[in-house]
């Protein structure tokens, strides 16, 4: 049967590219270009717009399909066979090929699963798709997407993580009863892990249920995923599609927006500083009233090490409201948000998201952050200012601040600016890219000596030097060489400077900083670090929020005393985390009885098998082996009723699963 519908199926896909006597009519072109419209890319559709003949239409159709045919040895196109496979399937039972769920199942195919929610108490109709093991361009191996009907009306639409909310995924008289996001998770997870779980994440087991926030690593496989057909398709055919007298720009609206993004670290009053810049190529705005344009902006940060883990994380919220004159000045000059926050030495991987959730346009940008004493550390831009702020500046160190624009874009009646720190005079050049034996040394202006390696300020007029595409070489004989790609562009074309969005940093929350990085220390489990920068903080600056996290370090250190000292305080809140911690200290200590107190005060939390088993060492401790027995058969119970749930889940999913086969 299968072999039939793929015959069947090839058939109707070379009915589509093979015209009647040799020519192709214009409303066959045009259905063919709905047909295809999910995997058509940028460069594609600039080149249908200068195909004016019906001998042109027929060989770009032919040649499309040729550069995506995954084995070409093969006298069948497996890729187009299967592609018009996706698009039946998606047209008579998802809704159609633009709908959202049709464009996944196009790009990605079948799911591995497929869990769908109907008449679930309090959870609107919804479904999950679950993918494993899609080896393709940008994507990870595993990926779960939720389909959700808002407020139970309409078509199924794609849940975004960060931009949809645990709370949309409740009846609307249950999201009126539950307030926050983090009840609503909970509140989900009684009807699904999965669910839960795929309402914080693309990615199984990514983001934080306690603050409901994503992972930008979720915003960065959407935006791969909206890319895929330009990763996929090989546009090299595309030359011979060309005509001499150029192509035609068109517009071609997509959810991943196209944006620029940049990242330098300085040392600024003693700490290190990693600054971003984002910049959208446009941003939209809603009208909310006749002179009043508005856009709610989310900038996503994330800071992991080389093995993947978190060590920084944060959600910025940014409410742009303009009138319309500063609309049409953002609208020439575009707008760059400008960022930083502090650093510990080491080797990590910078992924920032943009996000405007005003109309669901998104970029990602990624980046490789290497910081030690020997390290190179640059910052390029095109204005340089000297400044004796005590405030914290976005792209700054101590006496300098400069202006960047991430495009990276000068006029030859611009100057290259910038400062580098290093611990020995660097070398800095511009290489013309194509042409090695065109370079340009650039001067360095002055040195300011600094205990952690001197800042050097250089400027380039770049009057003299030819237009074109260059890199800018830094190195010094010890430091690996720093490459920026640099675009020149002619005395006569002014470069619009974007209109920048920043916020300095108080001179008064150095001690904010100091907390943050001795968390990134902890993060690391880098303990004597994270205690050395806690203690650099006043102790009158250990607010209560503050002393959990730093009782943590000492707890990691093994301090178990200070532990208790510090966590007794009356301020502090006595939550899960903190209570844990007493009792493990305290039993640690060998205050058994105080030991007590926290675990069954831990019990009214939940009565879990580790609570139960830690009760059952401490009165084994204490010589009450009658009371350690009761709790640890009572730990082996709640233990068996775990398996045996999840058991029940498992066949629940799979009865589930053949259900879909069925379809």
């Amino acid at each position: 049967m299968r072999s039939i519908i793929l015959l069947l199926t090839a058939w109707i896909a070379f009915s589509c590219i093979t015209p009647a006597a040799g020519k192709e009519k214009k409303d066959e072109w045009q259905t063919w270009l709905k047909e295809v419209d999910p995997i058509i890319t940028h460069l594609e559709r600039v080149i249908i717009k200068t195909l004016k003949t019906a001998e042109e239409r027929i060989r770009f159709k032919d040649a499309f399909w040729k550069a995506r045919d995954s084995i070409p040895e093969t006298p069948v196109n497996e890729y187009q066979v299967e592609y018009y496979q996706r698009a039946y399937y998606a047209q008579h039972y998802l809704g159609g090929t633009q709908s959202d769920r049709g464009k996944i199942y196009i790009l990605l195919g079948k799911p591995e699963s497929k869990t769908t929610y109907v008449g679930h108490q309090d959870v609107i109709d919804c479904e999950v798709w679950s993918y494993e093991g899609k080896d393709l361009p940008g994507l990870v191996p595993f990926m779960s997407f939720i389909f959700f009907k808002p407020h139970n009306m309409g078509d199924f639409q794609l849940y975004y993580p960060g931009i949809h909310s645990p709370r949309d995924l409740l009846l609307p008289n249950a999201a009126d009863r539950i307030k926050t996001n983090y009840a609503a998770y909970k509140e989900i997870k009684k009807t699904s892990t999965e669910l839960a779980s795929a309402s914080l994440s693309v990615i199984p087991g990514e983001g934080d249920p306690h603050s409901a926030m994503p992972m930008t690593s979720t915003n960065y496989v959407l935006n791969n995923l909206a890319q895929l057909p330009e990763r996929e398709a090989e546009t090299g055919y595309i030359r011979n599609f060309f005509s001499p007298t150029g192509t035609v720009e068109v517009s071609h609206s997509t959810n991943a927006v196209r944006g620029y993004g940049y990242s330098a670290v300085t040392r600024n009053k003693g700490i290190y500083f990693l600054h971003y810049a984002m910049m959208p190529d446009r941003l939209n705005f809603k009208q909310t009233t006749k002179d009043v344009y508005s856009a709610d902006i989310n900038l996503l940060i994330s800071i992991e090490d080389l093995k993947g883990n978190v060590i920084y994380q944060n959600k910025k919220p940014i409410n742009l409201r303009f009138d319309t004159a500063r609309k049409q000045q953002i609208d020439r000059q575009r707008i760059v948000f400008r960022d930083f926050l502090p650093i510990v030495e080491g080797q990590f991987t910078l992924i920032s998201t943009f996000m405007n959730k005003t109309t669901d346009e998104f970029f990602t940008f990624e980046d490789k952050i290497t910081i030690s004493k020997d390290s190179l550390l640059d910052v390029v831009g095109f204005k340089l200012n000297e400044t004796n702020s005590p405030n914290y500046i976005p792209f700054s160190s101590d006496r300098f601040h400069v202006m960047v624009d991430p495009h990276f874009t000068f006029s030859q009646k611009d100057a290259l600016e910038g400062i580098i720190t290093a611990s020995q005079t660097p070398e800095i050049s511009l290489q013309r890219i194509g042409d090695s034996t065109f370079t340009v040394k650039v001067p360095i202006i002055t040195a300011e000596n600094d205990p952690n390696g001197n800042v050097y300020k250089f400027r380039m007029p770049l009057t003299e030097v030819k237009d074109g595409n260059y890199h800018l070489i830094m190195k010094t004989p010890t430091s690996p060489t720093i490459a920026r790609k640099i675009y020149i562009l002619p005395f006569y074309i002014d470069v619009n400077r974007p209109y920048a969005m920043e916020k300095p940093g108080d001179s008064r929350a150095k001690d904010n900083f100091l907390f943050l990085q001795a968390q990134e220390y902890l993060t690391l489990k880098k303990i004597d670090q994270a205690l050395a920068t806690f203690e650099k903080i006043p102790p009158s600056a250990w607010n209560a929020a503050a002393i959990p996290i730093i009782a943590k370090a000492y707890y990691l250190e093994g301090n178990y005393s200070r532990v208790i000292e510090l966590l007794e305080k009356e301020d502090v809140t006595k939550d899960y985390p903190v209570l844990l911690m007493l009792a493990n200290s305290s039993i640690e200590t060998h205050a058994y009885p105080r030991a007590l107190q926290y675990l069954e005060k831990l019990r009214a939390y939940g009565d879990t098998v580790e609570i139960n088993q830690l009760l059952a060492s401490t009165y084994l401790c204490m010589g009450n082996r009658e009371k350690a027995a009761f709790f640890y058969e009572r730990s082996r119970q709640l233990k068996n009723n775990s398996h045996l749930n999840e058991y029940k889940d498992q066949d629940q999913v799979k009865d589930q699963s053949k259900e879909i086969k069925h379809e």
